[in-house]
C-alpha cells in the first residue's frame, strides 16, 4: 500500500506538509485523514478533533483548525478517509493501513460539549469517482459560529501576554500604512513594537486570520521584503491569494480619511437621496466585510469584496443593498478556477436576478439589462427591458 501522502496527492489533495499534515485543502474541497477506533458505534459519526486540542498549538493542529473552520462554514465538498492505526495508544500514532478504495462524504460537523467536533459522515464514494462527486457535493453550515478559537502560540513562555496585547496596536497601524497607500519591510513592522522575529511572524499569522475570518483583505500583505517588494511564500502557501491583488484590496477598503465637512449654517435644507438608494448607518467597508464573510474559498471571498466594493454595495440591475441579498456573480465567459476573480470579473446582483442571469434568462449588457423569456417579463418589467 502506498503512503498515505502519495494516496492524497493522487486524489488531488496533496499535503502541505508530509511530516505534520493530517488533511489538505485543494479546488475540489477539503479532505481528512481520520481514525477507525474513532468512529462512534454507528458509525455514522467520526471524531475530527478531539477535546484536549484545545489551547494548545502546532503547525499540524493550527491546520486542522483552519480546515474545520472552512468545513464549519458549509457550501463545499468535504470527505473522510478512515486509517487504522498500529497501536491506538502510541503518540503520535503511526498508520497501519486506510482505505485506499473509498472515501466518506462528510455532511456537517457538530460540536460536543466536552469541546471535541465530529464529522458526519455519509455514503462511501469510490477514489475513481472523487472528482466527479465533488462537482456537487456541499456541506451542511455547521449551527452558529465555529466553537472554538485558533490556538495561541505557546512558545513565548511568558512574553505571549505581551505579544497577543499588541495585536489591536500592531493591526491598526497597518490599517494606517493601507491608507497612505504603502508598504512596510519587516524589520519596520518589527520594530514599533519589539518584537522578535519569531513573535512577528506569529503576530501576522494570527493578524492575517483574523482578517479572513472577518472578511476583510489581508493587512499583512503591507509588509514585504526589502528586495523584492513582495511578501514571502510563506503568504501565498498560508492564505492562497496573491499578495498584489491582496494590497489593493487594503487601499480600496481603507481609503485615505477625509476631512468631515463643515455643518452649513444656512437655512437651505440639505439636498436628500432618493429613497431605496441611500446607503445605511453601516459603512460601505463593514457591509463588504459581512459580505464576503459568507464566502469559503479564500479565493472567494476576496472576489466577493472587490465586487461589493467596485458597484459600492449595490446590486447593478435593482439598487438593492442589503448585503444577505446579493451575490457576486461571475461575468458570462469568466471562471474563477482560471483565476479570474477581479472586481472586473464580476457583477453584483441580488440573488434572484443572479439565478436568471445563470440561467440565460436575461443578458446584461452597458446598454441595460435585456429580457430573454416573456415569463420572465411578467415579473421583473420593473428592472428590465426586452430584447
Amino acid at each position: 500500500m502506498k503512503k498515505i501522502s502519495a494516496f492524497l496527492s493522487d486524489l488531488g489533495f496533496p499535503l502541505r506538509n508530509t511530516r505534520w499534515s493530517w488533511g489538505a485543502r485543494s479546488e475540489l474541497g477539503v479532505l481528512l485523514t481520520t481514525w477507525e477506533d474513532d468512529l462512534d458505534g454507528t458509525g455514522r459519526f467520526v471524531r475530527v478533533l478531539g477535546p484536549r486540542a484545545q489551547g494548545h498549538s502546532t503547525p499540524g493542529l493550527n491546520e486542522r483548525m483552519d480546515q474545520l473552520r472552512t468545513l464549519w462554514s458549509g457550501g463545499l465538498a468535504g470527505y473522510a478517509v478512515l486509517a487504522k492505526a498500529r497501536d491506538t495508544k502510541a503518540r503520535p500514532r503511526e498508520i497501519e493501513s486506510y482505505d485506499g478504495e473509498n472515501v466518506r462524504a462528510i455532511v456537517s460537523l457538530v460540536a460536543q460539549p466536552d469541546g471535541s467536533v465530529w464529522a458526519e459522515l455519509g455514503d462511501d464514494v469510490p477514489v475513481r469517482r472523487l472528482k466527479k462527486h465533488a462537482v456537487n457535493h456541499r456541506l451542511i453550515p455547521g449551527e452558529g459560529a465555529f466553537p472554538i478559537a485558533r490556538a495561541s502560540s505557546k512558545t513565548f513562555g511568558a512574553s505571549s501576554a505581551a505579544y497577543i496585547a499588541k495585536l489591536p496596536a500592531m493591526r491598526q497601524w497597518l490599517i494606517d500604512v493601507a491608507r497612505r497607500g504603502g508598504t512596510v519591510t519587516y524589520a519596520e513592522a518589527r520594530a514599533p513594537f519589539g518584537l522578535r522575529s519569531l513573535e512577528h511572524r506569529h503576530a501576522m499569522d494570527r493578524i492575517g486570520h483574523e482578517c479572513v475570518d472577518a472578511g476583510e483583505p489581508i493587512l499583512t500583505a503591507l509588509i514585504v521584503d526589502k528586495k523584492t517588494g513582495r511578501c514571502s511564500e510563506g503568504f501565498t502557501k498560508e492564505f492562497r491569494r496573491d499578495d498584489v491583488e491582496e494590497r489593493q484590496d487594503c487601499y480600496v477598503f481603507w481609503p485615505p480619511l477625509k476631512a468631515k465637512p463643515v455643518k452649513s449654517t444656512g437655512s437651505r435644507k440639505a439636498a436628500q437621496t432618493a429613497p431605496g438608494n441611500s446607503l445605511p448607518d453601516e459603512s460601505l467597508q463593514a457591509r463588504a466585510a459581512r459580505f464576503a464573510k459568507a464566502a469559503v474559498r479564500p479565493d472567494q471571498a476576496a472576489f466577493r469584496r472587490r465586487v461589493f466594493m467596485e458597484h459600492k454595495g449595490a446590486c447593478i440591475v435593482t439598487g438593492c443593498l442589503i448585503p444577505e441579498a446579493l451575490d457576486a456573480a461571475h461575468r458570462e465567459g469568466r471562471d474563477w478556477r482560471l483565476g479570474h476573480n477581479s472586481a472586473a470579473d464580476g457583477l453584483l446582483l441580488r440573488k434572484d436576478i443572479h439565478a436568471l442571469y445563470d440561467a440565460k434568462l436575461i443578458s446584461i449588457e452597458q446598454s441595460g439589462t435585456v429580457i430573454t423569456r416573456r415569463d420572465v417579463e411578467v415579473h421583473y418589467r420593473d428592472y428590465l427591458r426586452k430584447s
